[in-house]
């Protein structure tokens, strides 16, 4: 008599082995986007005051130095770690960063409704700072650049609304979403959006980066496109930095500048609840993601995950510039 050979088992364990290495990958390419930016930061900092022969390290404080050099780091290592990745791996580079046409009602439908959610989910986290401040805990890392020509407003918009909107979109809704979505399309907004929350590196940006990664995710999955979420992307980092220079290169009080972010916060979420309602019921069920995989539970599937070494070493890492960072502010 034959022993009999539980098939179902043989085939969640060899599901969940593949979620493993596909975890671990997505945490290798996650270190490899902090390594690369720190290695590139610290390189372009440290050289010319090595190799130059006098102490002046006034660079460091230029605004346009600083601007370029973020953004040489953002592309170097989100961009170019996911497109190498892209052309060493099995998959497509039209799989991991995919631009389904959609069409133009649904991409406007859909940036008014995530740019809302965004501006929600930053002013919520303001309002945390802002309590933390009352209690005497400066949960705030500020990072604020003096511009003092046009060059310099033009590549603070460029390095901090354009190309992060680009690369980062291009690293966690290409690369890392896409890995994830075979196993299940809820699965990968959740990671890609728990992940991008982490990346940030620091406690006071991870509820909304967090918020941010979710929607866009969603977004992503619906609508097969990394477009609508590179505009939203953008459009969020644009009216942030428009505020920076505001509050810092003009003579506005902070009452009028934050007035004035209250009444273009009110109109794009008075647009998102339209938009929320118009999808409703001219699209049914566009809020539904549905799950054909049953292999192992969802919850299994985000265990897995969660317990992937480099996934685990991703975390502790960013964590620990978290904490860093936190400190530097004290």
């Amino acid at each position: 008599m034959q022993p009999y050979f539980d098939y179902q088992d043989y085939n969640r364990k060899v599901y969940k082995h593949q979620l493993t290495k596909d975890s671990n990958i997505i945490g290798v390419i996650l270190l490899l986007f902090m390594i690369v930016m720190t290695v590139i930061s610290f390189i372009a900092v440290l050289a010319p005051a090595l190799f130059s022969n006098s102490a002046d390290l006034s660079f460091l404080d230029d605004t346009a130095f600083l601007m370029i050099l973020n953004g040489l780091a953002s592309i170097i290592s989100f961009f170019g770690v996911s497109y190498i990745y892209g052309l060493t791996s099995k998959n497509s580079i039209g799989n991991l960063f995919p631009v389904e046409k959609t069409p133009l009602s649904i991409t406007y439908l859909l940036c008014t409704l995530g740019l809302g959610v965004c501006m929600v989910a930053n002013y919520v986290s303001n309002m945390l700072i802002a309590l933390f401040d009352l209690v005497g805990v400066d949960a705030l890392v500020e990072m604020e650049y003096e511009c003092d020509s046009v060059l310099d407003v033009v590549l603070f918009y460029v390095s901090v609304s354009v190309l992060p909107a680009l690369v980062e979109e291009f690293a966690f809704r290409g690369v890392v979403l896409n890995m994830l979505r075979k196993y299940s399309d809820s699965l990968a907004i959740l990671v890609s959006g728990v992940l991008f929350g982490i990346m940030h590196g620091n406690f006071t940006q991870f509820p909304f980066a967090l918020v941010v990664g979710l929607i866009l995710g969603y977004i992503a999955v619906k609508t097969n496109s990394l477009i609508p979420g590179i505009i939203i992307h953008f459009l969020n980092n644009a009216i942030s930095v428009t505020f920076t220079l505001l509050e810092t290169n003009t003579n506005l009080s902070d009452a009028v500048v934050n007035s004035i972010y209250i009444i273009i916060l009110l109109i794009i979420s008075a647009l998102a609840i339209t938009s929320f309602i118009t999808l409703s019921k001219n699209h049914k069920g566009f809020f539904k993601i549905s799950s054909t995989d049953d292999t192992i539970t969802f919850k299994e599937k985000v265990k897995t995950v969660c317990v992937s070494p480099t996934i685990i070493i991703f975390t502790v890492f960013c964590l620990m510039e978290a904490v860093i960072m936190l400190f530097l502010e004290v």
